[in-house]
């Protein structure tokens, strides 16, 4: 091998490599479920964060764990919901405090200890389960330790009938393939027909988490493939020399 062609497949090599960093283990959309086809997947939910129109008297914000368990859950008060009206929220992951925060009109809720090291899927559920009401989860950004991106695409549910909707009748965001710390930000919208103003969690939505294996493809840094990369070239330089 000559140096000149040496180097030339060590640069392919270097560029390839890092193309492969920039692509490693990117968040990606799933798709869309029901109800039905989201339970059918058997999925295991450790934490929730909840936005609704609250029952009488209770909370409306709160992240809890999968039994619901109202010790173990932490809560906020927020009533000031306008039909047709955007909200901010955010989800925030801290691995290393363990912690969950989520944050919606300014309002904020942290759960601390959290078990889990990492979260691998987000399933974003909206329901709306009385007539004339609609729930909107939109203007999604997501940001991980290996990419920010905004998210084109909804989760969205509209309930049209004297009857009302039930629980099979929300749909499911799936956004997967999540790697280490997150911070995902939004606007969820929620519309009622004049002064038929849900309540008992008619409308409301939900951010499900899934725990993640915690492990990642190892991928060289850029710095580390500078550094092989001068490596390389010192050992074909020195074969060229004692060629000579």
């Amino acid at each position: 091998m000559t140096l000149r062609t040496g180097l030339i497949a060590l640069s392919l090599a270097t560029v390839g490599a890092l193309a492969g960093t920039s692509n490693a283990n990117a968040f990606t959309l799933g798709g869309h479920y029901d109800g039905a086809e989201f339970d059918a997947l058997g999925v295991e939910i450790p934490w929730a964060a909840e936005t609704r129109i609250g029952r009488v008297g209770d909370h409306e914000i709160n992240i809890h764990d999968s039994a619901n368990d109202a010790n173990n859950r932490v809560q906020a008060n927020y009533d000031d919901w306008v039909s047709g009206e955007a909200v901010d929220f955010s989800l925030t992951f801290d691995s290393l405090n363990n912690l969950l925060t989520y944050t919606v009109a300014g309002v904020e809720v942290s759960k601390s200890e959290i078990s889990q090291d990492s979260f691998s899927d987000l399933y974003i559920r909206s329901s709306a389960r009385v007539d004339g009401a609609s729930m909107v989860v939109d203007n999604l950004y997501l940001e991980d330790s290996t990419m920010a991106s905004a998210i084109n695409d909804i989760s969205s549910a509209a309930c049209v009938g004297s009857v009302g909707c039930g629980y099979f009748d929300a749909d499911y965001l799936h956004i997967a393939d999540i790697t280490g710390d997150f911070t995902l930000t939004g606007q969820s919208t929620m519309s009622w027909a004049d002064g038929s103003k849900p309540k008992n969690s008619q409308l409301a939505y939900q951010i499900k988490l899934v725990e993640g294996d915690n492990t990642t493809e190892s991928v060289p840094e850029p710095a580390t493939l500078s550094l092989l990369s001068l490596g390389a070239f010192g050992v074909i330089l020195r074969s060229r020399r004692s060629a000579a």
